[in-house]
């Protein structure tokens, strides 16, 4: 794993001793281990498997002295590695040599776009019309016209999900399993609705509310990334703006319960953030188009 995610995995900015990168990792590992998280156990090994690979790096990292690494405008040299045999499909026909973006993912081949694109942009089409009329509020969903554009947009989710699942098995490329990975989610957390907690604690309440508003601020954030066009011009930016808040709350309420309804719907959001995020990353890397 490069540098670049384990410390985003990890939320370090800096170097810290090795015996804090070992807190960090137990904590980690409490949250994600599989047998935590036995609601979403396909989610729960991916990430406990990011995390065992970005602690590798980082502690590798960090015991690695200032003194050694190679700094700016240096010429370092490298072995070039074999490509990887899975990917034989990533070969570039255009230009006769596979290509390698900046997280060591191959380029997506001509063949796979053409397979892959028309599920992703079906996938956004069912989703557009889910934002477009509003319908992340529950409340809409029964409302007149918005019920019927519901189950079209719930429909069309749905359907393009599994053709993306079916996709990313048989190619099993990064990027189209991280897609597939966030429709899957996406579809779940549409067929929620609005989740219902037993009566509770004032304290269980006021968490209650805090994932609930950060869920809305998160869909606002998705909304405004994704389909820009559907924001207004004075409200762009404020989403955005607090996508890391809502990934906090989100994890604090999964802290918070460790079992019942609330530990599902704390960690099919956090899953969904993550989810998410990969795809803006994948973006900003040049691998993913949306």
């Amino acid at each position: 794993m490069d540098l670049r995610r384990a410390r985003t995995i990890f939320r370090l900015t800096e170097r810290i001793p090795i015996e804090d990168l070992n807190s960090y990792f137990r904590e980690l590992v409490k949250k994600y281990h599989p047998d935590r998280v036995r609601e979403h156990p396909e989610w729960a090994h991916e990430r406990m498997s990011e995390v065992n690979d970005a602690y590798e790096t980082l502690a590798e990292w960090i015991n690695t002295p200032i003194s050694t690494m190679p700094t700016a405008g240096s010429e370092t040299k490298s072995t070039p590695q074999p490509p990887d045999e899975s990917f034989n499909e990533n070969f570039n026909e255009s230009r006769g040599e596979e290509v390698f973006f900046r997280r060591d993912i191959p380029a997506l081949s001509a063949r796979m776009e053409k397979e892959f694109y028309p599920l992703f942009h079906d996938f956004l089409d069912g989703l557009g019309i889910y934002y477009q009329y509003g319908l992340e509020n529950p409340a809409n969903r029964t409302e007149g016209v918005r019920r019927f554009r519901y189950r079209e947009a719930f429909r069309a989710v749905e359907r393009s999900k599994r053709s993306l699942e079916k996709t990313s098995e048989s190619y099993n490329h990064p990027v189209l399993r991280a897609v597939a990975r966030f429709a899957r989610l996406t579809a779940a957390d549409i067929d929620l609705g609005q989740p219902y907690f037993s009566e509770g604690a004032n304290t269980q309440r006021r968490f209650d509310d805090k994932l609930r508003s950060a869920r809305r601020n998160f869909d606002g954030a998705v909304k405004e990334i994704l389909f820009p066009e559907l924001i207004p011009t004075h409200l762009k930016g404020r989403a955005i703006a607090g996508l890391y808040a809502c990934y906090t709350t989100f994890v604090l309420y999964l802290t918070m319960f460790d079992s019942g309804e609330r530990q599902k719907a704390g960690i099919l959001q956090a899953a969904r953030y993550d989810a998410f995020m990969e795809l803006v990353e994948l973006r900003s890397d040049g691998l993913l188009r949306f």
